[in-house]
């Protein structure tokens, strides 16, 4: 029985949660420290019009996005609100800023065009609904009735819209119109949205994808060629960078041109973790257990305070790690025929266990800023240059540190395991 439970715990550990519209998002979403409240507030407010989220790489800051529009809607100032997801795709491969500018501008229809086929949101939750357990099933149809009212008035909204602007520009179709070489985008993107004005539209923009732009350069150039654009716009853009490599000065300049700039935090807190991963249990345990109480008990006893302590410990701030390890520590548990999940399941090789020693965890921390060579090491640390080489091997070995380049060339930056072990020094 047990390795069954655990078995169906798991069923929702890694699953990604992408968008408001999400039939689960309403009871996997934890907003970290309020923040998506917080940045709903001044976005739907108007007090901050614009807002770039920067952290690292699976720190959650897409679903923390999600997470402000879903807020927002919920509010009586969402009237007339249009949340409009703004999915940058194919931009890894752009060379300039106008090849970028075009992407941008297409993404833009595209997102106004989705919320206008949204107009089937509520039967289409409410039908999938059905496939849970009862307790399940009522929060989601409870959570649909919040916000169904403003999503159906932005997608009828976003429907004329897109309509107007498909006759305007002589096109079959918004498809065709999407697809057509010869489109102005940025033209077209900017007819739809005053039109959407003109209804008495408030479109919110979410801008996701950009960080995948490989060059800098050319994002700190877009923003700075489409300024025009975003003033008095209202949004939030995802801005990401890799560990061990700071968001670039440049680019920062440029996105507080358009933008205020806000650091998501990621998960740092045993509460957070401990919410995050046992509403997760407790939505798997759904499928044998019939009540909300008993899946929430079920949830604590699979899921024991020091294991919540273990996992953060390895793998915070980031969230999409520490869902990943919870989902192996509980395929080590079922492994070895265990009721529950313990620390040692979790602790997959002795390197994590071990903490950095002093000379180590100076090393870490001058990492957290970003990348830098041995030479640049040695000379901050004031430490020998043959014993910071040497060090940095055995952190090499350790997965705490990797390395691009070589020789002279070569550069260390702090990995996801670095950070982790850089917290254990910092919170002892």
């Amino acid at each position: 029985m047990s390795e069954r439970r655990l078995h169906v715990a798991k069923r929702f550990m890694v699953k990604e949660l992408t968008s408001y519209q999400d039939e689960l998002f309403s009871l996997l979403f934890r907003d970290i420290s309020v923040f998506s409240q917080g940045i709903a507030d001044r976005v739907f407010g108007q007090r901050d019009r614009r807002i770039s989220v920067y952290g690292v790489r699976g720190l959650g800051k897409t679903t923390a996005m999600q997470g402000a529009i879903w807020a927002g809607l919920r509010e009586e100032k969402a009237d007339r609100c249009i949340p409009v997801n703004v999915v940058v795709s194919g931009v890894r491969g752009v060379g300039n800023q106008r090849q970028l500018s075009d992407l941008f501008y297409r993404s833009v229809i595209l997102g106004v065009y989705q919320v206008a086929r949204a107009s089937g949101l509520k039967n289409g939750l409410v039908e999938v609904a059905t496939r849970y357990a009862p307790w399940v099933a009522r929060k989601i149809t409870e959570a649909v009735g919040i916000v169904f009212g403003p999503v159906a008035l932005a997608s009828g909204l976003s429907e004329k819209g897109v309509k107007w602007l498909v006759g305007r520009l002589g096109y079959s179709n918004i498809d065709s119109l999407v697809a057509s070489k010869s489109l102005d985008s940025q033209q077209a993107a900017t007819l739809l949205i005053d039109r959407l004005e003109d209804l008495r539209a408030k479109p919110i923009f979410i801008i996701d994808e950009l960080d995948k732009v490989e060059d800098d350069t050319v994002l700190s150039d877009f923003f700075d060629g489409n300024q025009a654009w975003f003033q008095g716009k209202q949004g939030i853009i995802s801005l990401s960078y890799t560990f061990g490599e700071s968001l670039g000065k440049t680019l920062v300049t440029s996105a507080s041109r358009i933008s205020s700039i806000e650091r998501f935090p990621g998960i740092t807190s045993f509460e957070d973790a401990a919410e995050i991963v046992r509403r997760r249990v407790e939505l798997g345990l759904s499928q044998i257990e019939r009540s909300e109480e008993a899946a929430k008990e079920a949830a604590i006893d699979m899921m024991p305070d020091e294991t919540i302590r273990s996992i953060l410990n390895v793998s915070a701030p980031n969230t999409y790690i520490m869902l990943e390890r919870t989902s192996q520590a509980m395929d080590k548990a079922i492994s070895s025929r265990a009721a529950s999940v313990s620390p040692d399941h979790v602790y997959t090789e002795p390197a994590e266990e071990a903490s950095p020693a002093r000379l180590e965890a100076s090393i870490l921390q001058e990492l957290t800023a970003g990348r830098l060579s041995p030479s640049v090491i040695s000379d901050r640390l004031q430490r020998d240059r043959g014993l910071i080489t040497r060090t940095l091997k055995r952190m090499m070995a350790r997965d705490w540190v990797g390395r691009i380049g070589a020789g002279k060339r070569a550069y260390y930056y702090i990995t996801a395991r670095g950070e982790a072990a850089h917290r254990r020094v910092r919170g002892s």
